[in-house]
């Protein structure tokens, strides 16, 4: 069993270095019982020609049936625990995240710095990607979940819903619309707008939503993080629509405003995993945590009154 968990690990990471250090043995030790295993199998598992290291087709096929018998063996063995009364089975291990920029880089590092805090021989790793990476890591299990938006877009996974974060137009202080309580997609045909890389989800249903209210904007630019959007509005007069919660800091520094949009609007994120997979006892315990600590939907100060 531990040969399968440290094939795992290198499976997931691409790294026997790294699955080295977390079983604490060396890297020879490592690469020693995965060579054995592969002699064992009489396959080859690990394409070692190429870096990060690579999963052959077979040893794809025996990475995906072991995380299966891993996971099974997981539960099993908490049912056991509990059925003899004793204590709950104490969380240890790590958790493996690949999550969209725009996830919420803040409110995840709190909420793993709390689940932390609460098992302390667990380790929480949250790594940023653009979706499309996202998904090709967790389709591929290089990573136990992921967390992207409009998860109904992505074939083959399992969503979790996390939230619906309220979308809103966004233009610098000063700006002739910063004192509207209300923006019509109608409106935004007056002006110049900066939006997202089209090849992005969120680009993709932007256009939908506005073409549904007969809207061709005029674009200024397109980039493909929030930051470089909110960046370019507080410095022109052009506006974005964008989800509320990313812009709070700017709007209480006094460099963005936030005015709602009519009809409503939203981006949905999600916790994502590959379909008809087992999750393990740590995996699920931190979906659980996580899907629990989410913010309520923030309003802006317009939308309120």
């Amino acid at each position: 069993m531990d040969t399968i968990k440290l094939f795992c690990d290198v499976a997931q990471w691409r790294s026997v270095s790294r699955a080295a250090l977390a079983h604490g043995v060396t890297q020879s030790a490592a690469s020693q019982r995965i060579q054995a295993l592969e002699r064992e199998l009489g396959v080859q598992l690990i394409d070692r020609s190429t870096r990060p290291l690579q999963l052959t087709a077979a040893g794809d096929l025996y990475h995906h049936g072991c995380r299966r018998i891993l996971a099974s063996y997981e539960k099993l063995t908490a049912r056991v625990i509990e059925s003899k009364g004793s204590e709950p089975l104490e969380l240890r291990g790590e958790v493996v995240i690949a999550a969209i920029y725009s996830a919420g880089i803040e409110l995840l590092n709190q909420i793993r710095a709390d689940f932390e805090a609460k098992h302390p021989k667990v380790h929480v790793a949250i790594t940023y990607f653009q979706p499309e990476t996202v998904y090709d890591r967790v389709i591929h299990e290089q990573c136990d979940l992921g967390i992207l938006s409009y998860p109904e877009r992505w074939r083959g996974l399992t969503a979790i819903p996390l939230r619906d974060e309220q979308m809103v137009v966004v233009v610098r202080a000063g700006h002739d619309w910063a004192t509207r309580p209300v923006i019509h997609p109608t409106d935004l045909a007056d002006g110049e707008m900066v939006s997202f890389d089209r090849a992005l989800p969120i680009a993709k249903n932007l256009r939908r939503y506005l073409r549904s209210h007969g809207v061709r904007a005029t674009l200024a630019g397109e980039f493909d993080n929030i930051d470089t959007i909110k960046t370019y509005v507080a410095e022109t007069e052009a506006s974005a629509i964008l989800p509320f919660r990313t812009v709070q800091r700017e709007i209480k520094a006094g460099s963005l405003i936030a005015i709602p949009l009519a009809p409503a609007l939203v981006r949905p994120i999600a916790i994502v995993y590959p379909r008809h997979h087992e999750q393990e006892p740590l995996v699920k315990a931190f979906i659980d945590y996580l899907a629990e600590h989410q913010p309520s939907r923030p309003l802006p100060a317009a939308a309120s009154v």
